[in-house]
């Protein structure tokens, strides 16, 4: 992703993010931002190895300082300037903070790197998905979010190009889910460039087509699999009441008719804890054997939603994720049952 500066907009100068005595000129589309060449060079080793070599005779000056040009958009470096010049504005987890604050920090940080400004707010971003947890077999989800998921729901497709761009692929199971609950909304628009609070995104070709495959196979698992357990086997082994039970079991099937039409792409959450109670009057053999038999559908979906989208199994992605936060990682162990 690359902002595109317009000469004919006005200059922008954040007064947090200009300092009278700073040395040196940022700027990004029309924002101008005077800082310390000397912190940004302590903090980025980008920025140290850009800042060693001297400014040409006739380079450009503002205010009689070096001007620096950034390709970036101008809402990231606003906010990954404020977190290398504010110690305060970006707290590490589990303190609150905002998606726009977590993208702009990730991204230029690990573009420019800033580690520990990586670190943290990779944290942030991974306490904001749930994942599988292959040592006990279920999906688990941090106890802490630091930041409320944009509604807009563009934001899922920026999710999925920064996970892509900072080298997080665990993020990436739950924001294809994520994303394919929005496609009845969105359409087409997946494919298309999209802006979300000054910052453009697209899905790559590959992101894409992997994209197509999975959410028909996640729409696939609504249709056919998640409320299998209502209709398929017809009688169940034991039952004490086979016409009573089949009967409340189909009326509940039937129930569901609209939900499936609305929420077809969000498979999980097709049939909630609250469902049970219309099933109220089957027999205890025929509970059971329903609860198992929808646990275990959800169970293979959940293991499968990695290969769906094209990406690695959840115990290479749990290896990577534990790898990448080191240490931290045991900052996202108090979880719960998602």
């Amino acid at each position: 992703m690359q902002a595109v500066n317009s000469s004919e907009s006005p200059v922008v100068r954040p007064l947090d993010l200009w300092f009278d005595d700073g040395n040196i000129i940022i700027q990004a589309e029309n924002t101008q931002f005077r800082v310390y060449r000397g912190v940004l060079a302590a903090r980025s080793s980008v920025f140290e190895d850009m800042l060693l070599f001297p400014q040409p005779p006739d380079s450009e000056l503002v205010e009689g300082c070096p001007l620096v040009q950034l390709s970036d958009f101008a809402v990231e470096v606003t906010v990954f300037l404020r977190a290398i010049f504010d110690s305060g504005f970006f707290p590490p987890f589990p303190s609150r903070t905002d998606y726009t604050t977590v993208s702009g920090v990730l991204r230029l940080s690990h573009k420019y790197g800033v580690q520990y400004l990586r670190d943290r707010a990779l944290l942030h971003l991974s306490a904001a998905f749930p994942w599988f947890n292959p040592a006990c077999g279920r999906m688990i989800k941090p106890s802490k979010r630091t930041f409320d998921r944009s509604p807009d729901p563009v934001c899922k497709i920026l999710v999925i190009q920064l996970a892509r761009e900072v080298d997080a692929p665990w993020i990436l199971p739950g924001a294809f889910y994520t994303l394919a609950t929005s496609y009845p909304k969105l359409g087409a628009q997946i494919f298309r460039s999209v802006t979300y609070n000054g910052v453009t995104s697209q899905l790559g070709e590959a992101d894409q087509q992997a994209f197509i495959t999975g959410s028909q196979m996640q729409y696939a698992s609504t249709v056919d699999d998640m409320l299998r357990f209502l209709f398929f086997s017809a009688d169940i082994v034991g039952c004490t009441q086979p016409a009573r039970c089949q009967r409340r079991r189909l009326q509940a099937f039937e129930a569901k008719r609209q939900d499936r039409l609305r929420s077809s792409y969000d498979p999980l959450k097709i049939w909630r804890k609250d469902d049970w109670a219309s099933l109220n009057g089957v027999c205890p053999l025929c509970q059971i054997s329903m609860v198992q038999a929808h646990h275990e559908t959800a169970q293979r979906l959940t293991n499968e939603l990695p290969n769906m989208y094209g990406l690695p199994s959840w115990t290479v992605l749990d290896t990577l994720r534990k790898n990448a936060l080191g240490d931290n990682f045991q900052l996202l162990v108090d979880v719960t049952p998602s």
